[in-house]
C-alpha cells in the first residue's frame, strides 16, 4: 500500500512543499494561491521509482466542492530532477484561488520538493506565495 503524504516546512524563509504519490493516491493539491503578475514559477526536485515515468504539474482551479477542474497550463517532466533543475514558468491570467495539481499518472511511487514563486516585477525577485 502506498502512503500519500505532504507537508510544508520554512527553512532559510522560503516555504516548500514536500510531496509523495502512489498508485491509490496519484494526485496531489496546493492550497489556494493569488496570482497577480501573470506568471507563477515552480522550484525544486523530484525522484520517480523509475526513471522514465512522468509528473505532470498542472495550474488549475477548482470548484468548491471538487466535481470540477479548469485546467489553465501544465508541464510534464519525466525521471529525477535535482534539487534546482526542476524549475517551470506558467503564463497563467491574474486572479484568486488557484492551486498547483501534481499527477504520477498512477505509476508506483514519486516524491519530491517544490517551492510555488510569485514574480515581483519591480523588485526584480521571487517570493513564495503560500
Amino acid at each position: 500500500m502506498q502512503c500519500f503524504c505532504s507537508r510544508r516546512s520554512r527553512r532559510g524563509g522560503d516555504e516548500y512543499i514536500y510531496w509523495g504519490l502512489g498508485v491509490e493516491q496519484p494526485f496531489f493539491f496546493s492550497s489556494k494561491f493569488p496570482i497577480k503578475s501573470q506568471t507563477i514559477t515552480i522550484s525544486g526536485s523530484q525522484t520517480t521509482h523509475n526513471g522514465k515515468w512522468p509528473v505532470k504539474y498542472s495550474i488549475i482551479k477548482m470548484n468548491n466542492f471538487g466535481t470540477s477542474i479548469e485546467y489553465f497550463d501544465s508541464v510534464v517532466y519525466y525521471g529525477d530532477y535535482p534539487e534546482g533543475k526542476l524549475h517551470h514558468t506558467f503564463y497563467i491570467p491574474n486572479g484568486q484561488n488557484y492551486q498547483l495539481e501534481i499527477f504520477n499518472f498512477y505509476h508506483y511511487h514519486s516524491a519530491g520538493k517544490l517551492r510555488i514563486l510569485q514574480n515581483n516585477k519591480e523588485k526584480k525577485q521571487y517570493h513564495s506565495v503560500l
